[in-house]
């Protein structure tokens, strides 16, 4: 059992907002969801300070891997390169419990995004 105090106007203010969206049972539900978004917050906050250093990696590796990994699926994970394989299933166990992983294929471009459209005059 969790025990907290706050300080009384807040805990008044809570107390009638939780209560004015939930009615009867609204505090308990409050709190539970209040202690969600909070650990949603912070993980999330964990995932986007991996994905930084992961994209950084990528950036320092992406001469490396093009030259010597080309048509290789690579993962970078916890800012290093996992591994390396030759389909998507070879190397999706590498870093499993990272938070954030950058898997692709070595050589594999997009194509360019193009905007078509057309212009009229009038005379």
């Amino acid at each position: 059992m969790l025990k907290i105090e706050l300080p009384q106007k807040l805990q008044q203010e809570f107390e009638r907002a939780a209560k004015s969206f939930y009615s009867t049972d609204g505090v308990h539900q409050a709190l539970i969801e209040a202690v969600e978004l909070w650990l949603f917050q912070h993980q999330q906050s964990k995932v986007e300070e991996e994905a930084a250093t992961n994209d950084s990696a990528f950036e320092k590796l992406a001469l490396d891997l093009e030259k010597n990994y080309a048509g290789k699926w690579v993962v970078i994970a916890e800012g290093k390169l996992q591994g390396t394989g030759n389909s998507l299933t070879e190397v999706e166990a590498f870093a499993p419990n990272a938070k954030d992983r950058v898997v692709m294929l070595v050589g594999l471009r997009r194509p360019k995004t193009v905007e078509v459209g057309w212009q009229m005059a009038f005379n």
